[in-house]
């Protein structure tokens, strides 16, 4: 069996948006740099993270002396980051994941090389909307992703005895809008075509409309 190969991940900035995104990398198997200015931000992941660094992450020379340019993907967590981007290509870094904070924002950050731009402010006003247009979305809302343009996808378990032994084309999901992506089955991952035969509790990931998506999880959790 072949050795899972582990992800050399830097996070630069320690506020809350960091914050969040290194306790999400602690649970998952990565290898992780942590670097921050100030060094009261890192005191708290001593015991936590790999490697710990203090240091300016605007100074290309710092960097390319922790080796950030051998990182399989760079996450600059913190507001003002064009600087740290900008010193970041400088070294030839590039996968590179930032926040932004307005379009014009984006925009910048894309020019300068970013390959993901995060809006955190923009998502979360997004899924306020959908709760707040959508009252079944509430039900749904932490298993749902939202892709733009009132698209979301979503994964739910089949517990439904009518669609039990069925076919994805029998379902007729595509006529109502709706793409099944994704079926999991037990220890099995299922690309699914239209004479793919659904089975129970089966785990299915369905891309479309909100309301759409909302209303085929209803039918497919019905006991």
């Amino acid at each position: 069996m072949k050795k899972k190969v582990v992800q050399n991940i830097c996070v630069i900035g320690v506020g809350r948006f960091g914050d969040a995104v290194i306790k999400q990398l602690l649970n998952m198997n990565v290898s992780l740099l942590v670097v921050d200015k100030d060094e009261k931000n890192l005191t708290h992941y001593s015991e936590l993270v790999d490697k710990l660094v203090v240091a300016d992450a605007a100074e290309p020379k710092a960097l390319k002396s922790l080796g950030i340019q051998n990182m399989d993907m760079v996450v600059v967590a913190t507001n003002d980051n064009i600087e740290i981007v900008a010193a970041l290509t400088e070294i030839k870094v590039t996968n590179i994941i930032a926040r932004a904070h307005s379009e014009r924002h984006a925009n910048v950050l894309k020019q300068i090389g970013v390959n993901v731009i995060i809006k955190p402010e923009q998502e979360a006003g997004m899924r306020t909307a959908l709760l707040a247009a959508n009252p079944n979305f509430a039900k749904y809302s932490m298993g749902l992703q939202e892709l733009g343009d009132n698209f979301v996808m979503g994964t739910t378990s089949l517990t439904n005895p009518e669609y039990f032994d069925k076919s994805l084309k029998d379902c007729k999901f595509i006529e109502k809008g709706l793409s099944v992506v994704l079926i999991k089955r037990n220890s099995e991952t299922i690309l699914p075509s239209g004479f793919t035969m659904l089975q129970s509790a089966d785990l299915i990931t369905i891309l479309g409309k909100v309301n759409d998506v909302v209303r085929a999880f209803e039918i497919l959790n019905k006991v």
